[in-house]
């Protein structure tokens, strides 16, 4: 249904109240909904419009965090920190499994591959080891089917691996999942929330949280356009599940203390030769960090970086100097592509959240944090989409622990299809604006035209079902091409 006045939810209390509607937050609040509590779920903007849509689109199998970041000669001395990698992946796997069964018809199954080098970092059997333990101990029926290949039967099955550049001494076959609709995973999550009894508030910025009693007072003020409204709400316990922003909710953070830091990964969206479609690489850059070739229909997206940054995510942008260095790693595994800038469709780039302790980034693993001197107070750190689930359940177990156990209402069914008609989803899918129906609702927005071809066709459909004036629907207009330019950006030659 569509955001009534905000004015109506002045007074109101609330159990909990989570702020974020990414994919963490859309999955704490279907997680809290579902164990009985009286939930809120509010965004600044549209749901899943954060990092969640700027993600790699993979559901990892996470069998790279396996990978100790010291040399090997100290593994016999750090066995916690080795439990820790294992429990971490296997969580992901897990993950991997029961998105896989709840959700089969948003993720696409692709094969992709591996490469062995003489003088790799890490000894090949034990790369291997890791994915055969991961399958046999973890995939819960959902197998990586991992096979090891001479480079020629490599080749012989893909031609992707037949154009990269030697020595090889082998090749990893295995299977990957990618989310065909990443935004959309996102409403769905929010919406079988809202079936369990969620109520869901989007362009609702939090604006304040202050500690009244035993209770949260936070501020809300409506972002919508042709809205000015305000109001104030309380609350027992409060999920602060804003991803790269959580330090900037006001009143809902530590102080002085950082609790995130963002790494910025770019992604680099081209067309690559039709042998290799829908095949896929997990590689080391020359710098030795992860880079990947992804299959996205008739293309491929290519990257990422792993830059932290300092900076409001709001105002990250993909770097000339960024794209090159992609695409030249891109050429050195593809020695024959030789990429240029004119190859590109366009970029994007999004800020992972990484949970840090004590000044110290801290990857591994996601964490709910309960700060005694706030109580009530949980913010949920360092997931990745992939992972949305378990941090959900992290922080609903928190909350459980902070107000008790309440009966349960009946579950409502996540929902994995979406409504084929435009004016039913404007009525009850939280449209507020024109980019929200195409770039999270539709398929459209994801094409390589990115919904721009359609655009003014479907804000004429889109006007009509939310009443809007012609003046709006320009409006509308305006902002989509505006937001499409400021996260899909175009590469100058």
């Amino acid at each position: 249904m569509s955001n009534s006045r905000i004015t109506a939810l002045n007074g109101l209390s609330y159990d909990v109240v989570v702020v974020g509607a990414g994919a963490v937050g859309c999955a704490a609040a279907r997680e809290l909904a579902g164990r009985g509590f009286k939930t809120l779920l509010v965004d600044r903007g549209d749901i899943g419009a954060g990092t969640s849509s700027r993600s790699s689109r993979m559901l990892y199998s996470g069998v790279g965090y396996l990978a100790p970041p010291f040399p090997l000669w100290q593994l016999p001395f750090r066995p916690v920190t080795m439990l820790r990698r294992f429990v971490y992946s296997r969580n992901i796997m897990h993950c991997r499994a029961e998105l896989v069964r709840d959700m089969p018809n948003r993720l696409t199954l692709h094969r992709f591959h591996y490469p062995f080098r003489k003088g790799d970092r890490y000894p090949h059997w034990l790369v291997e080891f890791g994915f055969r333990m991961m399958e046999a101990v973890c995939s819960r029926n959902v197998p990586l089917s991992f096979r090891r290949l001479s480079p020629a039967q490599a080749a012989s099955e893909s031609g992707l691996v037949a154009a990269l550049g030697g020595p090889l001494s082998s090749v990893g076959v295995f299977d990957e999942y990618m989310y065909a609709w990443p935004e959309r995973i996102c409403v769905d999550t929010a919406l079988d929330a809202e079936r369990r009894g969620a109520t869901i508030r989007t362009y609702t910025k939090v604006t304040g949280i202050k500690r009244r009693g035993e209770k949260w007072e936070i501020s809300l003020n409506d972002q919508a356009p042709e809205a000015n409204g305000q109001a104030s709400i309380t609350a027992d316990a409060i999920v602060n599940a804003a991803g790269p922003w959580v330090d900037k909710i006001p009143g809902g953070g530590m102080g002085k203390k950082r609790r995130v830091l963002g790494r910025k990964g770019v992604n680099v969206m081209v067309r690559l030769p039709t042998a290799w479609r829908g095949q896929g690489l997990e590689a080391f850059s020359s710098k030795g960090e992860n880079f990947y070739v992804f299959p996205w229909g008739d293309y491929h997206f290519i990257g990422p970086t792993e830059l932290v940054v300092t900076e409001d995510p709001d105002n990250v942008r993909v770097l000339d100097t960024e794209v090159d260095y992609i695409l030249n790693e891109a050429n050195l595994l593809f020695p024959q592509l030789a990429l240029t800038r004119k190859d590109v469709l366009h970029t994007w780039c999004g800020v992972r959240p990484m949970s840090t302790r004590d000044g110290e980034t801290v990857s591994l693993p996601v964490r709910a944090i309960h700060d005694r001197e706030m109580p009530g107070l949980i913010t949920v750190t360092g997931s990745y989409i992939m992972m949305h689930r378990h941090a959900g359940r992290l922080a609903a177990k928190l909350i459980e622990k902070r107000l008790g156990k309440r009966g349960a209402p009946p579950k409502g069914m996540l929902p994995t299809k979406a409504a084929a008609d435009i004016h039913e989803i404007m009525r009850n899918e939280h449209v507020v604006r024109l980019v929200d129906l195409l770039r999270r609702r539709l398929t459209i927005g994801l094409n390589p035209s990115l919904g721009c071809d359609q655009a003014e066709e479907l804000s004429h459909i889109a006007a009509a079902a939310a009443g809007w004036s012609e003046s709006r629907r320009q409006e509308e207009l305006r902002h989509f091409e505006e937001d499409t330019s400021r996260i899909y950006q175009r590469v100058r030659p």
